[in-house]
């Protein structure tokens, strides 16, 4: 890691028929507070998909988390409200999809 860079970790979600709106806003909520109630998080952000190219697969919905260290993400994944929150959040959840990347701002 050089200086400045940053890890994201990327979760894609696409919601099973029949979760509602208020759902989706809850578990939108749940989601962004676990950037107060983990301390390893540095960042967080989310949105809905509207990309034009229909290549989503059913996914609908990007969160992004940020962390200043490996560790650190090492650390977020097995935290016991992370874990909190995949157990209440997986009856919602049809599909998944996790990636990780050191953040570049330029090409090599």
């Amino acid at each position: 890691m050089a200086d400045g860079e940053l890890l994201r970790h990327v979760v894609l979600f696409g919601f099973k028929a029949g979760t509602s709106a208020d759902e989706v806003a809850e578990i939108v909520r749940r989601f962004a507070a676990l950037r107060e109630r983990i301390d390893t998080v540095v960042g967080f952000e989310w949105g809905t998909n509207n990309s034009p190219e229909g290549l989503a697969h059913g996914l609908s919905h990007a969160f992004t988390l940020t962390f200043a260290s490996e560790a650190d993400r090492d650390a977020y994944l097995p935290h016991p409200t992370h874990a909190a929150f995949a157990d209440w959040v997986g009856p919602y959840v049809e599909h998944v999809t996790v990636v990780d990347y050191w953040a570049q701002a330029e090409a090599p």
